[in-house]
């Protein structure tokens, strides 16, 4: 985790049972060092993709996110105006 890309410096070895905790607009990235499938699981609000999407990759995401066929339903509550993307 860090404040840009290319300057993660926090970080942190885990193992079964731990959770991460992500403040938003910081950069991350969660590697599976281990001999084991690891299972991630993101929570966060507001809602930001389609009810029971799972995206094995992060092409994927980026994949669904571009064709539009991953948006929130509309039941959710969405910003008025959406925050700025710090990644880009």
């Amino acid at each position: 985790m860090g404040p840009a890309k290319g300057q993660l410096d926090f970080v942190q070895d885990v193992e079964d049972g731990w959770a991460i905790f992500v403040p938003a607009g910081t950069w991350h990235n969660i590697t599976n060092v281990g001999d084991e499938p690891m299972r991630l699981y993101a929570v966060y609000a507001p809602v930001h993709h389609a009810g029971g999407k799972v995206q094995a990759t992060a092409a994927d995401a980026e994949r669904d996110e571009e064709s539009g066929d991953d948006v929130p339903p509309a039941w959710s509550v969405q910003p008025a105006q959406p925050p700025s993307d710090k990644h880009a």
